[in-house]
């Protein structure tokens, strides 16, 4: 099997190859492999790939993911006796010491994780440029941001190197990507997939969650079916749907009650982006669908000082974790300024500060779970515009932590929203700018519903089919040998 030949499988069907011994499951980590080493230098992807995990022969090929080459993002879930940087010289010199709970799932399914993928430090931005690894670099167009902070997960995924990377979501950072990049990005409810065991959901307020960027929405499903699943201790559980999530996509839309919000109070819209979100309104409407305009009502003051505190707060503890875990000191030699800036904000937070976002986190759910008993799905951009040349939005050079708030939100308005409640949301690509980059179109669900954004996907993607369109550095363009 050559490289293009390997890029135009799924997860999925790299798996079945492996099962139904049409190739060997080191073939596929020594293709991701080669991959990594003709692309990465123009995409800055990914951070280490591991060279034992490559040489390897064995491992667990009997999940449904058996022998398919995973990345994990250089945050969050953790691998035993693997470094994790959280994206900053800070973290140079940790190695985790257990398996996060997630990690455990990824192995159980069959995934071989080969390596790190790139992000901005501690995952603030929505962009993925930062000063220890240095700027990714979007495979449709290089000058372009991959946007974050799973940056480095979507440009590997987008560009073939493998066909699902792991990544974490906070204000977007699963979404936010696999709209730059042109992929499937969902980001399941709160709680269904574990954070433990160092970890619960309560961290950076209950806004982060983990999941996977696909390429294909059979592939999001069938890793739900793998991880959405309660650990011990988890502080609480969310029922799955009386079938797998894999046939739950299959199943066929009942009637739905559709809002489509196409404003934001943070940020002007760019009119192709607009095009997009309202065109998918259209297509669900002429299926007999009910479709309104219709927004959730949002203390937007509340929402922006909830967001402000949790993130500076929460970042603070992470620069304190991981100093004292690696004897790294907090100054300018080992944190961006941006991250400083959170650090010396902290000190001005108290505990009553955290208690009063906390209560605007409250009023902000129960607002809009209001909005959701009258609407099943909600439909917007995924983002304000196309992915943004590097730079020009907060990236490693940023000083002033509330103009950084200010520009992403005016770059991402309609992701965070749904950290803060704890729903459902995917971004689909379904279709392209007259640039040709990639446009996402957001569909938000009832908590605990990925059910119908699965089926919605699984429409859409019948409809608009977007597996073979290919950015311009992608391994198809890599001439590689047989490994047959």
């Amino acid at each position: 099997m050559n490289l293009s030949e390997y890029s135009n499988y799924d997860g999925l069907g790299l798996a079945a190859l492996v099962r139904n011994q049409e190739i060997e499951a080191q073939e596929l980590t020594h293709l991701a492999a080669e991959a990594a080493v003709s692309l990465n230098p123009a995409l800055n992807a990914i951070t280490e790939v591991y060279s034992d995990r490559v040489a390897a022969i064995g491992g667990n090929h009997a999940g449904p993911f058996g022998g398919v080459p995973l990345l994990l993002k250089d945050i969050g879930a953790t691998e035993k006796d693997r470094p994790q940087c959280s994206g900053s010289r800070l973290g140079a010199g940790y190695v985790a010491d257990q398996d996060s709970f997630l990690t455990r799932d990824f192995a159980q399914a069959g995934f071989n994780i080969f390596g790190r993928s790139n992000l901005p430090e501690f995952a603030q931005a929505s962009t993925t440029e930062n000063r220890y690894f240095g700027d990714t670099r979007n495979p449709w167009d290089q000058t372009r941001s991959t946007g974050g902070s799973s940056g480095g997960a979507g440009a590997a995924v987008a560009a073939g190197i493998v066909p699902i990377a792991h990544g974490t979501d906070t204000g977007g950072s699963i979404r936010i990507p696999a709209a730059c990049c042109g992929l499937v990005g969902l980001k399941p409810s709160r709680g269904r997939v574990s954070k433990g065991p160092q970890l619960d959901e309560t961290l950076y307020g209950g806004f982060n969650t983990e999941f996977v960027l696909t390429r294909t929405v059979r592939d999001a499903a069938a890793v739900l079916d793998c991880v959405g699943k309660p650990a011990t201790g988890d502080p609480y559980c969310i029922p799955k749907p009386d079938v797998s999530f894999s046939e739950a996509a299959l199943t066929p839309l009942r009637r739905l009650r559709i809002a489509l919000q196409i404003e934001s109070p943070f940020a002007v819209v760019t009119p192709e982006v607009t095009a997009a979100a309202e065109q998918a309104a259209r297509d669900l409407e002429s299926q007999g669908h009910i479709v309104e305009v219709a927004s959730p009502v949002v203390d937007t003051d509340g929402w922006a000082l909830a967001e402000r505190t949790i993130w500076i707060q929460s970042t603070a503890w992470e620069i304190q974790r991981l100093s004292k875990a690696t004897g790294n000191p907090v100054n300018e030699d080992y944190l961006e300024p941006l991250s400083l800036a959170a650090y010396a904000l902290a000190k001005g937070l108290s505990a009553n500060d955290w208690f009063v976002a906390k209560t605007h986190c409250n009023a902000i759910c129960r607002s809009v779970g209001g909005f959701f008993g009258a609407y099943d799905v909600l439909i917007t951009p995924s983002l304000a515009s196309v992915a943004p040349t590097l730079g020009e939005i907060a990236g490693s050079g940023s000083t002033d932590y509330d103009d950084f708030l200010r520009k992403t939100g005016e770059f991402s308005p309609f992701t965070s929203l749904f950290n803060i409640t704890g729903q459902p949301a995917i971004s689909l690509p379904l279709t392209q700018a007259r640039s040709g980059m990639p446009i996402g179109v957001q569909f938000v669900g009832r908590c605990g519903d990925e059910k119908t954004l699965l089926q919605l996907a699984t429409h859409f993607e019948r409809a608009l089919p977007w597996k073979n369109r290919h950015p311009a550095v992608h391994v198809s363009t890599v001439s590689g040998g047989d490994h047959r």
